[in-house]
């Protein structure tokens, strides 16, 4: 107790030791800090609310409310009355209640395949099929709520009908919009689609999928054509193309430190051809006829002596027998031909021909002129360093149908001379530098003028506060003036008061002398 007391004293007599300044200044420091812990102190009081169940059926707002208020649970409507937040520090309860009561939480997904679990007297097979496609909406918005990136989804296929023959067949249609809490990566787009492509029915394929956000950034689209992607127009297209390599082409020749232009011109071809090849081969054996014919005659000779006709003469008749043999073999094969149709096809918006237009800055020779100063002479490109840019342009660009063209032509950038240059750089820096200065002065001179302001400010503060004394209500009470023996004492005391703790001997003398003396 008694240091509280020696505390509050002493904080009392530094107050009165104060300047009248010093205790303004310590005021206005005083009530900043308690306007700061107060807007503090407010904001961490007041309650952060959290959506604890949107979308809420209007038949069920009520049954949610009577239910939080049993539970003593804070809560304020949203949305048109159709959002429910609560505290962020009565969440879990709140939960926990609505599911006890079998009431939504978060936000409502349409139901699955327990629509089925309700037997309907009247029905038909296209209510039926109608409900099947809601069962599977359902369902799909069930699996994609659960990805922790997905706040909630909204699912919606267009079934095809099913036909006959398969080439009569349209592929189905999804559209998938998702509420996410963070940006997607690659591989969990790909996921996504995977998911509506296997639960979307057999006729729905990644071709007819469209997958966005509600901020309208499109996750996945279907591929197209390179025609129907890139532009809308022939001239779109062109201008694609030549943009697109003048970029690339550009940042290869800065990577080089090289200094130039470039311009690249693209020949499209938009028609769209369509060629047939029939190819007719031997093809597979069917059946097979073979006829033989065979024909033999002969006669015996005339019967005499021996040698009779031996070694007749060349040319002579023979007389007695004649001997005939004829064979002849037929044989038909038939085949069935195979026919081989080949169908080509061209899609329009074709490269035919890149045409390639560089104009490039040289080399710079050192030289000296007349007057023993040393210059820059522009010396161009040689035909190597030419071949150079000529095979990277070729490699960037690309080719066409048709092998791609490539112009180059050297021109000096810096068409006055160095010194000329160079006193301009130098001018233009010695103005930049200038420009900085006086930049930097006006800011000191802004800086001061600000705090001029506040001195003449606090001083008329100062003298607003101390404002005089009015006559007669307070009265000057004279200061005694010190007289000649007044100030003898004074110094007489003060060498008393030095020489008794120098010497104190000598005034112990003394003051028995002085006491002495009295008595006599």
């Amino acid at each position: 107790m008694e240091f509280l007391r020696q505390l509050i004293s002493g904080i009392v007599q530094a107050w009165g030791r104060l300047s009248l300044s010093a205790r303004i200044n310590l005021g206005l420091a005083a009530l900043a800090v308690a306007a700061i812990v107060g807007v503090v102190v407010f904001l961490g009081a007041k309650p952060q609310y959290v959506t604890l169940s949107s979308n809420v059926e209007p038949d069920k707002i009520k049954q949610v409310l009577d239910t939080l208020e049993k539970g003593e649970v804070t809560y304020r409507l949203e949305n048109g009355n159709r959002d429910i937040q609560v505290p962020i520090t009565q969440r879990s309860a709140a939960q926990l209640l609505l599911a006890e009561n079998d009431l939504p939480v978060g936000r409502s997904v349409p139901p699955g395949f327990e629509l089925f679990q309700q037997t309907e007297l009247m029905t038909n097979q296209w209510l039926q099929d109608v409900k099947f496609m809601r069962a599977i909406q359902g369902e799909l918005q069930r699996i994609l709520n659960a990805f922790d990136f997905v706040n909630y989804s909204y699912v919606l296929i267009r079934e095809a009908k099913e036909e006959l023959f398969v080439s009569a067949q349209k592929p189905s249609e999804a559209a998938v919009t998702l509420d996410t809490k963070r940006p997607l990566t690659k591989q969990e787009v790909k996921a996504i689609v995977s998911v509506v492509d296997h639960a979307g029915g057999p006729n729905l394929h990644p071709g007819n999928i469209t997958i966005t956000t509600t901020k309208g950034e499109v996750l996945y689209l279907p591929p197209q054509s390179d025609f129907a992607s890139l532009a809308n127009s022939k001239l779109e297209l062109v201008a694609d193309w030549e943009k697109q390599r003048e970029t690339k082409l550009m940042a290869k020749l800065r990577e080089m430190g090289v200094n130039g232009t470039v311009s690249v011109s693209a020949r499209l071809n938009f028609d769209e051809k369509e060629t047939n090849e029939e190819k007719v081969e031997e093809g597979t054996q069917l059946s097979t006829y073979s006829t033989t014919t065979t024909n033999t005659s002969s006669e015996k000779s005339p019967q005499g002596a021996p040698g009779t006709f031996a070694n007749p003469p060349e040319g002579a008749p023979t007389p007695g027998g004649t001997t005939s043999n004829e064979e002849t073999t037929e044989e038909i094969v038939n085949y069935e031909p195979s026919r081989t149709t080949t169908k080509l096809k061209s899609a329009p918006g074709n490269v035919v021909k890149f045409n390639v237009a560089m104009v490039i800055e040289g080399d710079y020779k050192e030289a000296t002129d007349a007057q023993g100063q040393k210059t820059r002479q522009y010396t161009g490109l040689t035909d190597e360093r030419k071949e150079v840019f000529t095979d990277l342009a070729k490699a960037t660009v690309g080719e066409g149908e048709i092998p791609t063209e490539v112009i180059i032509h050297d021109h000096p950038f810096e068409i006055k001379e160095l010194a000329a240059t160079t006193a301009a750089a130098e001018e233009s820096r010695s103005e930049q530098r200038w420009d900085n200065a006086m930049q930097w002065f006006w800011t000191v001179v802004q800086v001061l003028g600000i705090l001029v302001g506040f001195f003449i400010i606090r001083r008329l503060l100062r003298r607003a506060i101390e404002a005089p004394v009015e006559a007669g209500e307070e009265e000057e009470v004279p200061l005694p003036e010190a007289t000649r023996e007044d100030l003898r004492r004074q110094e007489v005391s003060t060498e008393i008061t030095r020489l008794s703790q120098s010497n104190p001997d000598v005034v112990a003398q003394l003051l028995r002398t002085w006491m002495a003396e009295g008595n006599e």
